[in-house]
């Protein structure tokens, strides 16, 4: 009994012209996303820069954000390494373990659960970054 072999590459390509025309759509998506993302940051940092302004303005610290309901907004739009450089700013002497403990009792998103292993990793961009600027500089 011999059995026939058929040819299936035809249905092969079509799957796959379906499943890259869905990967193509999935990444204009994610595009489109993206720059949604870059201009709520920006606005944000715009705002943030404009509190602050008028907080020193009035005399007042810039102490967090908004303060809702048990719930600090300081930190509201940063990526990590930004709330790091601010809080390095307001205290040079911070380590890792402050800077982690003051993020997550004023529930910053670090957006996984292995909140120390971010800020770390964090914290050695932003050393990287300060040593690029002072070659840069001098």
């Amino acid at each position: 009994m011999a059995t026939s072999m058929s040819d299936i590459r035809k249905e092969l390509e079509n799957r796959m012209a379906l499943l890259q025309k869905e990967i193509d759509d999935l990444r204009r998506h994610r595009e489109a996303i993206d720059r949604k993302l870059q201009e709520a940051d920006s606005k944000m940092y715009a705002l943030r820069v404009v509190y602050e302004t008028e907080s020193d303005r009035w005399g007042e610290p810039s102490l967090p954000l908004f303060v809702g309901k048990r719930k600090s907004y300081r930190f509201a739009g940063m990526k990590l390494i930004e709330a790091l450089e601010l809080l390095q700013g307001e205290n040079p002497e911070i380590d890792k373990k402050q800077a982690h403990d003051i993020l997550v009792k004023e529930g910053f998103d670090f957006r996984t659960k292995r909140t120390l292993s971010a800020v770390h990793f964090a914290w050695i961009g932003l050393e990287r970054k300060k040593k690029a600027q002072k070659a840069r500089k001098g």
